[in-house]
């Protein structure tokens, strides 16, 4: 698990429009909530969120200081950050509270590690399967990522949630046990289309016997 600081002050007002003058400024708005508590608004510099969001912000620890009208300390976890569609700039960020002693629930990345010998050796792809899982444990415990060992997966062979849990004991999956996590599938073969044989019928000339005139005698009776 891994803390970062980070300054933010208290705000009053709230609104599209004081959002938007405060990303003017170089700050952006945000909200801090948990354990029963009024949620409180708060502001953080963009620049100094980035340089946290350009880590694994999803198990970091955030120890919080806020200035301002409520003057404060406290942990918190980033639970969601906005961003503009198009520009991918951000826009609000969601931060929870976190209580030493508590459990907390919360994503952690699935990573895969380790060469499948079903794509080494059978030319298998290996297929992602969830690429978080939801997980409730102390902040102490919080991983920066699960991680499976794909190495020993063949053709068909698969990883659940179920089959990694004995290799967590500080974690609680909230997840499907049979949730996929990583599978080896067979290599797709290409058919190339077949051209039909066009079977051609040769057309023998159809004959035609000329009939006799009106009037015209047989040879032989010529």
């Amino acid at each position: 698990m891994e803390t970062r600081k980070l300054g933010t002050q208290t705000r009053e007002s709230i609104g599209k429009g004081v959002a938007r003058k405060l990303r003017a400024e170089g700050k952006i708005p945000a909200v801090l909530y948990g354990h029963g508590e009024e949620s409180l608004s708060i502001t953080v510099k963009e620049q100094d969120l980035r340089k946290l969001l350009a880590s694994k912000w999803e198990t970091t620890i955030v120890d919080l200081s806020i200035s301002g009208r409520v003057k404060k300390e406290c942990n918190a976890i980033i639970k969601d950050v906005q961003q503009h569609p198009a520009s991918g700039r951000i826009l609000h960020v969601d931060f929870q509270s976190v209580r030493r002693g508590e459990k907390i629930r919360l994503d952690v990345p699935v990573t895969l590690t380790g060469d499948p010998k079903g794509v080494k050796e059978m030319g298998g792809i290996l297929e992602h399967g969830l690429r978080e899982a939801a997980i409730r444990c102390m902040p102490r415990h919080i991983p920066e990522s699960v991680e499976l060992d794909v190495a020993s997966l063949g053709i068909h062979d698969a990883l659940h949630i179920k089959d990694i849990v004995a290799s967590y004991p500080d974690l609680e999956f909230l997840d499907d046990p049979e949730s996929t996590l990583a599978i080896v599938v067979p290599p797709k073969v290409e058919v190339e289309p077949v051209a039909a044989e066009e079977e051609v019928a040769e057309e023998e000339p159809e004959v035609i016997a000329k009939g006799k005139e009106e009037g015209e005698q047989p040879e032989e009776e010529k």
